[in-house]
């Protein structure tokens, strides 16, 4: 998630901290097949980048609270998937 130079995973100037340093990589390798469980259920009319960011960033925000299961992880995009279609429906 943070974007890197590859030399000894410093993150790069300028580059925004998405993560907290506590996050380890199986944790961030869980919010991605997380945030692909979650989309997956994405209507395709609501399947666009815009969206799947949002997903994203409400799993990293429970993330950052210090959710570390991937249950709640899960739970976090399919919420965020959900918010979306009532968004959709009020349209």
């Amino acid at each position: 998630m943070l974007m890197e130079d590859g030399i000894g995973g410093r993150p790069l100037a300028g580059a925004p901290r998405l993560v907290a340093q506590t996050v380890d990589k199986r944790t961030i390798l869980e919010m991605e097949i997380a945030l692909t469980k979650a989309c997956e259920v994405l209507p395709r009319e609501l399947d666009s980048h815009k969206n799947r960011c949002f997903v994203a960033k409400k799993i990293l925000k429970r993330v950052n609270a210090g959710e570390r299961t991937f249950g709640g992880m899960v739970s976090a995009g399919m919420a965020a998937v959900e918010a979306l279609r009532r968004k959709q429906e009020q349209v």
